[in-house]
């Protein structure tokens, strides 16, 4: 029998699996310190089947880089209307007038303000995310609780053993190999 409890930070409660294994079998002895032994047996997996909880999403992604590049942008664009009002002001009463000066200045104050806006929603939507949590629920069962299993271990002399076990027969099959050293104390 095995009893698994996990505490994740994330889960709102800790997940248990509890896997019982009965066996039962036979040992051939080959010479002094050699056997084999083979067996059958059942596997019981029984999860705890509700996990909840809640991530971050500043934990899933990080948003640094856009954070720095939106900051990056607003200046430009503030630098770029300074830049437009300048030369406007630079401007004559007459040459303020004239319909060529008058479309640069209001395409060059719509594409500002355009960026201008966009960079605030972006910059709203990486404060949203930074601040945001996913909540989720998952419903985990296995299909059937038991499974069948046969194994067989190999001990090559006092020290060494080599140990193969498969279960099937149901919904899950697992494998289970292993090679063992027992120290001679």
């Amino acid at each position: 029998m095995n009893f698994t409890w996990s505490d994740v930070d994330e889960l709102e409660k800790p997940a248990f699996a509890f896997v019982f294994d009965p066996r039962f079998g036979k040992n051939f002895t080959l010479k002094k310190d050699m056997n084999i032994a083979v067996w059958t047996g059942a596997f019981r997996l029984k999860l705890n089947s509700g996990t909840t909880g809640s991530l971050n999403l500043n934990e899933l992604f990080t948003f640094e880089d856009a954070q720095s590049k939106i900051d990056n942008g607003m200046a430009k664009v503030d630098e770029s209307q300074m830049s437009i009002d300048s030369w406007w002001n630079g401007l004559t009463e007459l040459e303020q007038k004239n319909p060529v000066n008058v479309a640069k200045y209001e395409t060059a104050n719509s594409a500002l303000e355009k960026a201008g806006n966009l960079l605030v929603a972006a910059d709203q939507a990486v404060n949203t995310i930074n601040e945001s949590t996913v909540q989720y629920s998952l419903d985990k069962k296995q299909k059937q609780m038991w499974n069948f299993l046969i194994g067989s271990q190999f001990q090559i002399n006092q020290h060494f053993m080599v140990r193969g076990e498969v279960g099937f027969l149901g919904s899950r099959t697992q494998v289970l190999a292993g090679l063992q050293y027992r120290f001679g104390f």
